[in-house]
This record gives C-alpha cells, sequence and structure tokens, in this order.
C-alpha cells in the first residue's frame, strides 16, 4: 500500500483510561498505516468564580493552569508516539467537547477519529449525554469508538 487508508487521524483525549486505551490502538493502527495522528484536548471554559474583584483573574488563572497541563500532557503522548516511529502532533481547542472534535475534525480532513468512551448509562448518560453519541452523529469522517475496558 503507498498511501495510508487513514493518513491522518483524530484521537480526542480527556486523560482518561478510557482515551488512554484509545490512543494505544491509534498508535497500533498508525504504525501499521502510516497515518499521522492528532492528539485532541478540548479545554471547557467554566466560569468558576463569577463574583468579586478578583474573580476574572482567578477564572483565568485557572484556565492557564489548566490550558499548560494539558499541552504538557498532550506533548508527552505525542512523544510516547514518536518513539514508536508514528507522526504526531497536538492540537488544544476551547469549547464544548463535541463541536469541537467534530470541527477539529473538519478542519483538519480527518480520515478517523479514534474516540475513547466512558461506558456511562442510565441517568448519567440521559442526563450528560454523550459526547461519543454526538460525535458519531455529526462527524465528517467514520470514527472508530473504544471501550473502556476496566
Amino acid at each position: 500500500m503507498t498511501e495510508a487508508a487513514f493518513y491522518r487521524v483524530i484521537v480526542p483525549t480527556d486523560f482518561s483510561s478510557g482515551s488512554e486505551e484509545a490512543f494505544g490502538i491509534a498508535m497500533r493502527l498508525a504504525g501499521v498505516a502510516g497515518s499521522e495522528l492528532v492528539l485532541l484536548h478540548v479545554l471547557v471554559e467554566v466560569p468558576l468564580f463569577s463574583e468579586g474583584p478578583f474573580a476574572k483573574n482567578r477564572t483565568r488563572d485557572v484556565f492557564e493552569a489548566a490550558r499548560r497541563w494539558a499541552e504538557q500532557s498532550l506533548e508527552e503522548w505525542a512523544a510516547k508516539a514518536r518513539a514508536a516511529g508514528v507522526r504526531a502532533r497536538i492540537a488544544l481547542r476551547t469549547g464544548v467537547p463535541f463541536r469541537e472534535i467534530v470541527a477539529a475534525a473538519t478542519d483538519e480532513r480527518a480520515d478517523l477519529i479514534v474516540l475513547g468512551t466512558h461506558g456511562r448509562g442510565g441517568i448519567n448518560r440521559a442526563l450528560l449525554g454523550s459526547v461519543a453519541d454526538r460525535v458519531i452523529r455529526l462527524a465528517p469522517c467514520p470514527v472508530l469508538t473504544v471501550r473502556e475496558l476496566s
């Protein structure tokens, strides 16, 4: 095969064990297919402090700390991929996770999304919805879901 069937693979992560399993599968797939991995984390802006004179600065400080941690964690994952001979780069976005995953797949012209699932059921799923369900419905490319094996 001269060209990868999945040239560019988006691997969204929230750094959960399910995401780690999805990353492992994506690395194996990329190693065989010669794909490039785009390791994606979506930061969600949450107004932590809505009142008081320092509210805006505190929220910004917490958000910046989260951004730095996520960037460092993504770089560690990318280094693991590169050590295994897989091309990898990172992407950080801010917003609603399912929307940003779909937007990243569109912007990157992704051929595949490899997404870990949490296996939430019952009331949690009904109340919270599922990022995976929404990504599957809205993605511009195939989505491979990886169930957490714990």
